[in-house]
């Protein structure tokens, strides 16, 4: 008892604390006990061990990016323990520097924040970098990101520059059930065991987005009952819920006009070879940057191939990414993608990121993992030509680095389309639909604030197009319910006011928040 005392006082307790509340994060509050333990008794006994580091491997086995909030705590808890001398983050892109001409000794930040998640390279060559970087920079510490490498094998490459692991788990029913009600009792709110109930079902990206819902429309309502505010939600939905086809939805789509075009081409095409009796092979690829509407089209072409019964008129449509096509173990990855397969029978298969299965065919240790994949896949491909639809979608230099992998791609891809970045007028319409889409209204100088700020961002690397425009969105909807329940103002109007202190707070933290090639 004295010496965990000694060892966690009430400061590190209250940082650590942090990680209570955060779903799929709060296991590594005792990994980070036991590094605060262990820096204590090296600066106590001055002892010293072979390979001492703080550097860390976190692991993601959750769908969603929660990396930010935990590497927040880990800065303030090395901080607070003087392992690093500055609790400022750095996100470095290894693949965009030049290890020769890069200047270590103008990096203030103390730690450095590696994805290894979003390489496509060798994890030897990875590891070899990494090296480098720790040699270079011997009082900073490191954390490397991983999600689409085999469990435990980074450790392993790494086990002489890492000594630490952590985990962001899977989410949970029960995490979910947990977050909803510590959001609504945190804001006072009526709710039911059944609004609870409902709510978890959903992912935990679609939760986050509907309590952000239920907080403005409850405070622009001044209204506790969450049941009333979802009463309202709903008859507003029905009202708006007329059905409408495929091809009318990819036609109301904001902007996509080549891409449009090419897909009601593609379908003629299939539908007039059907007929003759020759029906070709329908797997395509969708090549372009985050946020440019690759995952909405691939669900409307599935709308599309159901309702002209090119396929089967049930709309089957199956999302799929890495992890849920490339086992853990030898022999496990062949029936893991056949699975996925079997699964979109009938419709589409949709393979986000696909390019990152490339990055196990040239690894020496997980080679045969990729090659695995890629061959049953082009093997599925093939026996279900006239049952199935791939369509495999990312960034355009790294799909072609793919399909280059194996010859066996080319023929089988019959389409390949190209996504453009959206312009900021096509931005300013889609930030405009969200607000339609929530019965908002907008001021009339708003627009030429928001069209500058969109040809600022578009210059920043991998900028997230639409992607964006819903996170400014949903950050401008809770600064207007602020705003609207101190003055008692119009609720369903956002003014200038609302954008201006949004986007002046984003560039703030983008500006802090120092990144070298990406972002998290």
């Amino acid at each position: 008892m004295e010496l965990k005392e000694e060892l966690l006082d009430e400061e590190n307790e209250k940082i650590l604390s942090r990680l209570d509340n955060l779903i799929g994060l709060s296991k590594n509050k005792n990994t980070l006990r036991n590094i605060i333990r262990f820096s204590k008794f090296m600066n106590k006994y001055d002892w010293k061990i072979k390979n001492e580091n703080y550097n860390i491997v976190i692991r993601n086995e959750s769908a969603y990016n929660l990396y930010e909030e935990l590497i927040a705590v880990i800065a303030d808890v090395y901080y607070k323990n003087k392992i690093i001398l500055n609790p400022k983050v750095l996100y470095l892109n290894l693949e965009k520097i030049d290890l020769k001409r890069f200047d270590t000794k103008s990096i203030e930040e103390g730690i450095i924040v590696i994805d290894f998640s979003n390489m496509r390279k060798d994890i030897l060559e990875l590891k070899h970098i990494l090296e480098v970087f720790i040699e270079k920079m011997p009082t900073k510490a490191f954390i490397v990101l991983e999600d689409y490498f085999i469990e435990g094998e980074v450790n392993a490459v790494l086990n002489r520059c890492v000594s630490w692991a952590m985990k962001v788990e899977s989410i949970s029913r029960q995490e979910k059930e947990q977050y909803i009600r510590k959001f609504m009792d945190s804001n006072k709110f009526v709710y039911s065991r059944e609004i609870i109930k409902n709510f978890s079902n959903k992912p935990y990206w679609k939760i986050k987005n509907d309590m952000i819902n239920i907080f403005v429309n409850c405070k622009i309502n001044n209204e506790n009952d969450v049941s009333k505010i979802l009463k309202k939600d709903n008859k507003t939905a029905k009202k708006e819920n007329v059905k409408k086809t495929g091809l009318e939805e990819l036609d109301n789509l904001i902007g996509l006009d080549s891409v449009k075009m090419q897909i009601k081409k593609v379908v003629n095409y299939i539908k007039i070879s059907k007929n003759r009796k020759n029906m070709p092979m329908l797997h395509m690829c969708f090549n372009g940057n985050p946020g440019t509407g690759k995952t909405t089209v691939a669900r409307i072409v599935g709308k599309i191939f159901a309702e002209e019964k090119i396929l089967s008129d049930k709309n089957i449509f199956v999302e799929a990414q890495r992890k849920d096509l490339i086992a853990q173990y030898v022999g496990q990855t062949a029936p893991a993608t056949q699975r996925m397969i079997d699964k979109a029978l009938g419709g589409v298969l949709f393979i986000d990121e696909a390019y990152s299965i490339a990055s196990y065919i040239q690894d020496e240790i997980g080679g045969d993992y990729g090659a695995e994949c890629v061959a049953t896949l082009l093997k599925g491909m093939e026996d279900n030509r006239d049952n199935l639809c791939v369509i495999l979608a990312g960034y355009t230099n790294e799909m072609e680095h793919l399909l280059n992998t194996n010859p066996g791609f080319e023929s089988r891809i019959q389409f390949k389309i190209e996504f453009p970045d959206y312009t900021s007028e096509e931005l300013y319409e889609i930030f405009k639909q969200l607000c339609r889409s929530e019965n908002y209204k907008l001021s009339r100088n708003i627009k030429p604030f928001l069209l500058e700020h969109f040809d600022k961002a578009k210059q920043e690397e991998n900028f997230s197009n639409g992607r964006y425009v819903r996170s400014i969105f949903e950050k401008i909807k809770i600064e207007q319910a602020n705003r609207v329940s101190l003055e008692k103002d119009n609720v369903n109007l956002i003014k200038k006011v609302d954008v201006e202190n949004v986007i002046s707070n984003f560039e703030y933290k983008e500006q802090n928040r120092k990144i070298i090639g990406f972002a998290c």
